[in-house]
C-alpha cells in the first residue's frame, strides 16, 4: 500500500483529468489499493457506472462490493437489465446502493419481465438527477402498471430533472388526463400509442404547446421545450 510508483510523479489534477475518461469498473479493477495517495483520491472523485449485455455477474458484484464505500460518489448510471449471465441488474444495483447524488440515469430493459420498482421508489429521492432515460427494446420487457407508475413520476413529480426519455409505448389516453409537467423540462421524448385521430395535439401535455409529428397507429412524440 505504501509502495511508490511512477503515478506519484503526477500531479492531483492530472489523475483528476485521467479519471474522467473511465468508467468505475476501470477505475476499482486498475488503482484500487495502489497506494494511500491515489486511494485517497479515490475517494472524491465522481464515478460512472456502466454494466452492458456483455458484462458478467461476477464485474457487477466486484463494482458493488467497492460501491459499499463509494455510492455517494456516483453521478451517472447505463445498465443493462440483462447480462450474459445474470438478469435483474437493475434492481440489484438500485437495491443495494443508494445513489444519493446521481445526475444522469439511463436504463436499458432488455429481458422480460423488467422489475423498476426500487428505481421509482429511488427517483422520489434523487435530488440532483437531471437526466433520465429508459429503453425498453420490446414493448413487453416493462408491465404495464411499472410504466403507467414510471410515467407518472416522471411527468408530475416535482425534480430537478431537465430531460426525459421513455423509450417504451404507452396508451395515449393514460397520460392525456396529465394536468401538468415540472416547468424546469427542457427535453421530453415519449412513445405513445393510439389512433392518430383520436389524439389532440395540444392536449397531451397541456401546459406545454408543442408540435409533435405523428407516425401511423403508433407515433413517436419528442418535445423540445424552452424555458
Amino acid at each position: 500500500m505504501d509502495r511508490y510508483t511512477h503515478f506519484e510523479d503526477l500531479s492531483n489534477e492530472i489523475f483528476f483529468e485521467i479519471f474522467d475518461y473511465l468508467q468505475a469498473l476501470e477505475i476499482f479493477t486498475d488503482f484500487t489499493s495502489l497506494n494511500k495517495r491515489i486511494s485517497s483520491i479515490l475517494q472524491s472523485i465522481p464515478l460512472r457506472i456502466i454494466v452492458l449485455y456483455n458484462h458478467s455477474r461476477r464485474q457487477v458484484d466486484f463494482i458493488s462490493s467497492h460501491l459499499t464505500f463509494h455510492a455517494h460518489q456516483v453521478i451517472l448510471t447505463k445498465i443493462y437489465y440483462k447480462i450474459c449471465d445474470y438478469t435483474s441488474v437493475i434492481d440489484l444495483l438500485f437495491h443495494r446502493h443508494n445513489f444519493t447524488n446521481l445526475e444522469s440515469c439511463l436504463l436499458v430493459a432488455n429481458s422480460l419481465p423488467t422489475k423498476v420498482e426500487n428505481v421509482i421508489k429511488l427517483i422520489k429521492t434523487l435530488n440532483k438527477l437531471v437526466s433520465f432515460s429508459i429503453r425498453a427494446p420490446n414493448d413487453y420487457t416493462i408491465s404495464t402498471i411499472d410504466k403507467c407508475d414510471l410515467t407518472q413520476i416522471m411527468l408530475m413529480h416535482k425534480s430537478s430533472v431537465h430531460s426525459i426519455e421513455l423509450d417504451y409505448r404507452y396508451d395515449y389516453m393514460d397520460i392525456s388526463n396529465y394536468t401538468s409537467i415540472p416547468s424546469n423540462l427542457i427535453s421530453l421524448k415519449l412513445h405513445l400509442s393510439g389512433s392518430p385521430s383520436a389524439v389532440s395535439l395540444y392536449s397531451i401535455l397541456s401546459t406545454s404547446e408543442i408540435p409533435c409529428i405523428l407516425h401511423g397507429s403508433v407515433f413517436s412524440l419528442t418535445y423540445d421545450l424552452k424555458l
